[in-house]
């Protein structure tokens, strides 16, 4: 029997990651929901602002993350932590695992209260859920570590995440970039070099659905002064 959340039909991830399980509840009838958006009609908000559903699966470039966390601990232990874009929430949730402050955010509703739902299967409380759009970045909250999975795949949108990249995170802070080595993000990736931004990259290897798969995950380093 399917089992059903908000109407969605749903699967359940069980994800090793530093010698924990998380338990991630992900949507199946990904084509549905397409479907669902396509039939509100070309004019409509969601179909203009191409409000695809991509938050309904578990991206490798989260678990990416979410490794990456666990293996550098120290990077969000006892800091303020935004996932922008969050989905389904992982790298928030072992964020939050990890003793950190977290806010985890995503613009669509649905995505939220998946996230929610997530944290409350794996018993985890010090998270605080927001919808938010980091294409409106300013006047937002600062924070001192900003969790961005899978973001960067479409240009028209490198120029709202760089300056999501300038409000959102303290001086000094850090930023922690995972994407499956897109050629698409590879200039953005190159813009914030010459902007002034360090960064370090790091790779794995993730297996999400018996697929496997290669994420880079980019530690870049805000300039202090900004």
């Amino acid at each position: 029997m399917p089992i059903y959340y908000m109407d969605f039909k749903t699967t359940a991830h069980e994800i090793l990651i530093g010698g924990q399980t998380f338990t991630v509840l992900s949507v199946t009838n990904f084509d549905e929901l397409y479907e669902r958006l396509l039939a509100k009609g070309l004019q409509h908000e969601d179909v203009a602002d191409e409000r695809i559903p991509y938050w309904a699966e578990l991206w490798p470039s989260a678990v990416g993350l979410a490794t990456h966390l666990v293996k550098n601990r120290s990077l969000v232990e006892g800091k303020t932590v935004l996932e922008i874009g969050g989905g389904l929430g992982l790298p928030a949730l072992v964020a939050a695992s990890l003793s950190a402050e977290v806010t985890a955010t995503d613009y669509l509703q649905d995505a939220v209260d998946f996230a929610r739902k997530n944290a409350e299967i794996n018993h985890i409380t010090n998270i605080d859920f927001k919808t938010f759009d980091w294409r409106k970045a300013e006047g937002y909250e600062r924070f001192d570590i900003l969790l961005a999975s899978d973001v960067a795949y479409e240009r028209s949108q490198f120029e709202h995440l760089q300056n999501a990249f300038t409000h959102l995170v303290k001086p000094g802070g850090l930023i922690l970039l995972s994407e499956p080595n897109r050629y698409i993000a590879e200039p953005f990736i190159n813009s914030l070099i010459k902007t002034g931004y360090s960064m370090e990259k790091y790779a794995y290897d993730v297996e999400v659905k018996g697929i496997k798969s290669k994420v880079s995950v980019y530690e870049i380093k805000t300039l202090k002064g900004v």
